[in-house]
Order: structure tokens, then sequence, then C-alpha cells
């Protein structure tokens, strides 16, 4: 496409523009637009791909490190998501506000979001994994995110992408990461 538009301007904006070089800074300025152009439909596109896509997700994994959340306990959810408008809420959504609401989105979404949870203590270990089931095979899981209740300042959420089948969640001592396993 970048192609096609360089020729289009190359060859005809002389003769829209009058001035050669003119047309050429023209050129030049079109082309840097038509880059921003592409990029933000790569990048709408790999949105798009992100939150329509279906999830792969088979298994869930998960490291504790020592002094995990500062030494304090921590809950952490995974939760699969059947309904976009609740992906769109959750994207929005930090892991304080999470935790705050998550008793009235399940009222509210009761068959549109499944949710694994462990409760855990700082003490450095290997929970084992957790098989992936999605118990409505007449829906499609659109995303998945991953909350973590830390005690320190932060966002603590995680959108783990479609196309991971295996996951490693590792809980460090303010904040959590995401690995995929083979």
């Amino acid at each position: 496409m970048r192609a096609v538009v360089l020729l289009f301007l190359l060859f005809f904006s002389p003769t829209v523009w009058g001035d050669a070089m003119s047309g050429s800074l023209m050129t030049i300025s079109a082309m840097s637009s038509v880059d921003n152009i592409v990029s933000k439909k790569d990048s709408m596109l790999g949105e798009l791909f992100a939150a329509k896509g279906s999830v792969s997700l088979e298994e869930i994994s998960v490291s504790v490190e020592e002094g995990m959340n500062n030494s304090g306990a921590l809950k952490v959810h995974v939760v699969i998501v059947y309904e976009e408008h609740l992906v769109e809420e959750l994207r929005k959504m930090s892991s304080s506000m999470y935790f705050r609401m998550v008793d009235q989105l399940v009222k509210d979404y009761p068959d549109k979001m499944k949710i694994f949870e462990w409760e855990l203590v700082a003490k450095k270990r290997l929970i084992p994994p957790t098989k992936v089931e999605y118990p409505n095979d007449h829906m499609t899981p659109l995303a998945v995110y991953a909350f973590a209740d830390y005690s320190s300042p932060g966002e603590h959420r995680v959108r783990i992408a479609n196309y991971y089948e295996k996951v490693k969640i590792t809980l460090d001592r303010e904040d959590f990461k995401i690995l995929q396993r083979k």
C-alpha cells in the first residue's frame, strides 16, 4: 500500500502542486502521514485480534517468590471473559478496584466470566498447575486478565495474550509477571 501511494504522489504531486520542490516536500509529508496511518492500522488490528480472538489458555501455574507482597498474604484471580462489554470494563480497572467490585461483577455477569483464584502466603514455592476448562461450550472466551491484590501502589493487572496456552504467574515482592510456558 505504501508503494502505491508513493508512486501516486511522485508522479502526480508536481502536476497537482505545480512546483517540483514543493511537490517533493508534500510527498515526504504525505508519506509520513501514510506511515502513521499504517502504523495506527496495525496497532488497531492487533487490539482487534487481541479482543476478538479465541482464547487458547490451557494451564496456569503460580510461582511464589520469597517476600511476595512484602511478606503479606495475597489474592490472585485469573478471569476468563466471555462478554465484550466486560472485557472493556476490566481493561480499565486496577486490581484494587477489581477486588472491591468482584462480588458485584459476578452478580452482574454470572455466566460471562470464569474466575480461577488463589489466596497465598509469602513462602517460596511453585503451586501445581491448574488446568483451564471452559464450561461454556456455546460461548467463545474473548480475553483473560490476571489481577493480584498487592499492598504496594500500582495497577497489578495484566491481560494475558489470547495465544498463550500455558502461563506461569510469578509473584514478586511488589508486583507480578506473566511468562509463557512451553
